[in-house]
């Protein structure tokens, strides 16, 4: 049984200083820059293994280990960052592609002494979807479950099942996280742990996916389905770096897509490249290049890199015919780069020289014969050994994420 990982004193300081001064460390690659509604909520179980991505909610989950952090890996900030919000989730959106969508926020007037009241939303309105929340009921209260004390990190799941009571279809996603948190994991729970059950839904900021509710005229037949009542898993990392405690709280609507325009069920891309692999402190070194091969033919609707705190680059590649196409290159941990491919939205050109961060623009095309490669570039800077955990100084991850259509990819 694990506990829960705290990290060190000056992590609150550093905190402090990167607010007011953009950053904590040197500014270089090898540093980070500066309710309840239709969902029912179970109790939460202990974490296994590495990773601490199992369970379901009630009592404390804990995970990883006690350790420090450097404090020059440290994030200028770790809360959900702003996105897009939604103009038509059911059907796709009436809004101009590109243009600049406010984040649907504080439509729930909490007041609840806690930091990040306004990123409560409410649900969808009766028959258009569904809301999970993941927190307490009684804020005056709050179950033990849902409390971070200061200095604290912790990775637990929470059950929950959700609200549609006939088998649906859904696209359109709000995610809605309290500041502290690094990611959610909604899955359709078969037990089976971490990197178990069928993704329904991963965010690392609060955010809309797609953006703006935007969906693009490519995609009108995508859909997901989701049998009546199912059992869900939602794993939730959190890091309190502040000097009083903070909640654990999320909120994810789910809308639903009209099923007779459904001709495209996405499918998840969840691939973990090495878990065995043992960073010395010192030590600068790649995790990969990994790879999968394509089977079918269809096209990739999102991608972002998860790794953590030591990672100073994710880079992900399409492989044809001997030609490497750079499709995503990231170098923010702390607030990762998730990218669209769609015929509406024009991604950033990398520059890792000029720390631009981005990837491919329009439609990213897959097809039989293809490869998806990708690779981490990671800087130790702690005194620990790396390994593939949950802790987000003190362990490593290197994983690929996202969606597609028509198209699966084995390997890794």
């Amino acid at each position: 049984m694990g506990t829960r990982s705290e990290v060190l004193p000056p992590l609150a300081a550093c905190l402090a200083v990167a607010l007011l001064c953009g950053g904590c460390g040197e500014d270089d690659k090898g540093s980070t820059p500066g309710l309840d509604s239709q969902a029912e909520t179970g109790a939460a179980t202990d974490a296994t293994g590495n990773t601490g991505d199992t369970g379901d909610t009630g009592a404390l989950a804990q995970a990883g280990s006690s350790g420090s952090s450097d404090p020059s890996i440290l994030p200028a900030e770790i809360q959900p960052a702003g996105g897009d919000t939604a103009a038509d989730p059911v059907n796709g959106a009436a809004g101009e592609a590109g243009g600049e969508h406010a984040l649907a926020l504080d439509e729930c007037g909490l007041n609840t002494g806690f930091p990040g009241d306004e990123y409560c939303i409410l649900p969808p309105p009766p028959g258009e979807g569904f809301q999970v929340h993941i927190g307490p009921d009684d804020y005056d209260n709050p179950d033990a479950a849902y409390i971070l004390a200061p200095g604290e990190e912790d990775t637990s799941d929470f059950a929950a099942v959700s609200g549609n009571d006939t088998d649906i279809f859904f696209y359109y996603r709000q995610y809605r996280m309290r500041p502290g948190a690094h990611h959610m994991i909604a899955s359709v729970d078969n037990g089976a742990g971490f990197g178990g059950g069928r993704r329904i839904g991963t965010a690392n900021l609060s955010q809309d996916s797609p953006a703006g509710g935007i969906i693009a005229p490519e995609n009108e037949g995508v859909g997901i389905p989701l049998d009546a009542k199912s059992d869900l898993n939602v794993s939730l990392h959190v890091i309190n770096v502040t000097e009083q405690p903070i909640l654990r709280e999320v909120w994810i609507n789910f809308w639903y897509r009209d099923p007779e325009k459904v001709t495209e069920p996405a499918t998840q891309l969840f691939k973990t490249g090495s878990t065995t692999f043992a960073i010395q402190p010192g030590e600068d070194t790649t995790l990969g290049t990994f790879s999968c091969d394509i089977s079918g033919e269809g096209r990739m609707l999102w991608f972002y890199g998860h790794r953590h705190a030591n990672t100073v680059r994710f880079s992900a590649w399409r492989v044809r015919d001997g030609q490497r196409d750079l499709f995503y290159d990231g170098y923010h941990w702390e607030e990762p780069l998730l990218l669209e491919y769609t015929s509406l939205i024009e991604n950033p050109v990398p520059d890792y020289d000029a720390g631009i961060e981005g990837g491919w623009s329009g439609i990213l095309d897959l097809k039989d014969g293809d490869s998806l490669e990708w690779e981490c570039h990671v800087i130790n800077q702690t005194d620990s050994v790396l390994r593939f955990t949950n802790e987000t100084f003190l362990g490593e991850m290197c994983i690929m994420d996202g969606e597609m259509v028509g198209v699966d990819c084995g390997g890794f």
